[in-house]
């Protein structure tokens, strides 16, 4: 689907035109071997085209699948919570 992108097919009748225009195909342009080439440069270009394509895309994907990463809370934050948390010996006393 990428390699039929506008994107793709621009890149595509670039390589053709600059294939054609080579200067040794200017004597016969219209020959079997300068079209041949010219049509080979035109698939390789769209085809690497597509597959840049999709290279940028799945980074895109990969960019936005990644989570933000968690930022802990600052300690002076965090410890008022923690002192208030009973320990263990206490737990055991107050079920007593």
């Amino acid at each position: 689907m990428l390699g039929r992108s506008e994107d793709a097919q621009a890149e595509a009748r670039k390589a053709y035109a600059t294939e054609r225009a080579k200067p040794w195909f200017q004597a016969l342009p219209d020959s079997d071997d300068a079209l041949r080439a010219a049509t080979e440069a035109a698939a390789k270009a769209q085809t690497r085209t597509g597959e840049h394509l999709l290279a940028v895309r799945l980074e895109q994907l990969r960019t936005q699948a990644r989570p933000e990463p968690a930022r802990p809370a600052p300690w002076s934050q965090r410890l008022p919570e923690l002192a208030a948390r009973p320990l263990h010996g206490e737990t055991l006393e107050v079920i007593a």
